[in-house]
């Protein structure tokens, strides 16, 4: 499996977080995936055949070949079968409302319903292997959206921004005072700029932490990734990443340590450097607040 990101253009940076992509073929043996909720709202667009369920025990159905997934608490099931390439982009929960008129409550969207042409324009480009071609016709198409409904991030934004670049340790009522509105005021902001409350989109920035670093390094001491991300304590830790991937972090990173070897070193993937992640929200984010604990 080859995984990689490319920057979007600097005019988007801001909404959107990073392009991707990757190729993979699915033997017998690794067919079935567990995508763990996300701290971004995700678009991907397909080349292969993949099938989905969220609902455990539920029949796999038939993924469109374009999708918008929006913000879950909950694990989705992908088995994919083949020669699957996927291009993706990972758009920050505003940046999903301003470029593609996401709201909250869209679990999944068809793009290729909503938007036909260029979903079957990148679709063919993957088909054919030309990523290149496929990556500058996404960004031509967001940059597209984004010139018909530019302005300037209100601040609900500045605060969500805040939260990402503190790793969803940032308090609330910190960020409020900075922005010189009551807590109440700037969570009614959150959900109408940010397109979701600022405790769930903590509570899925921490997770994707804590995921993303036991997947860079299973033998991560727990204890130390709950005091490095603002957890109570490694229990605090355990909870919360139990109730968003129904797996204690121990038994995640077991089975990631189990996979990777399997692989073996052939496989590439490459987690981002958390220190430079969210480094385009700088502008949005201001200075760092004080973390959260509880």
């Amino acid at each position: 499996m080859a995984y990689r990101e490319f920057p979007p253009d600097a005019r988007l940076r801001g909404l959107v977080r990073t392009y991707w992509q990757v190729e993979d073929y699915h033997d017998v043996d690794q067919q079935e995936h567990l995508f763990m909720p996300e701290r971004t709202v995700r678009v991907t667009f397909y080349a292969g055949a993949s099938f989905q369920t969220f609902e455990r025990g539920a029949t796999p159905q038939r993924m469109p070949d374009a999708t918008l997934y929006g913000l879950s608490l909950a694990p989705q099931r992908v088995v994919s079968v083949g020669l699957t390439r996927a291009l993706g982009a990972e758009l920050y929960p505003w940046g999903a409302r301003q470029l593609l008129d996401w709201d909250a409550g869209e679990r999944e969207i068809d793009l290729s319903v909503r938007f036909p042409q260029v979903s079957a324009e990148i679709c063919a480009l993957l088909a054919l292997n030309d990523w290149t071609g496929a990556r500058e016709r996404l960004d031509a198409w967001l940059l597209s959206r984004w010139t018909l409904g530019a302005r300037e991030p209100g601040k609900a934004v500045h605060a969500a921004a805040q939260l990402y670049l503190s790793l969803g340790t940032a308090r609330i009522g910190t960020l409020a005072d900075e922005l010189n509105v009551s807590p109440r005021q700037l969570e009614r902001q959150f959900v109408q700029q940010v397109g979701v409350n600022a405790k769930t989109l903590a509570r899925l920035i921490r997770f994707e932490e804590v995921h993303n670093r036991l997947w860079g390094h299973p033998d991560q001491l727990l204890t130390d990734l709950a005091y490095d991300l603002g957890f109570a304590d490694q229990a605090h830790l355990t909870r919360e990443f139990r109730a968003l991937s129904s797996m204690t972090p121990g038994a995640f990173a077991r089975m990631t340590a189990r996979r990777r070897g399997e692989r073996g070193p052939e496989a590439e993937w490459t987690i981002p450097d958390p220190t430079g992640t969210f480094s385009d929200l700088m502008d949005l984010g201001g200075p760092a607040s004080t973390r959260l604990t509880g």
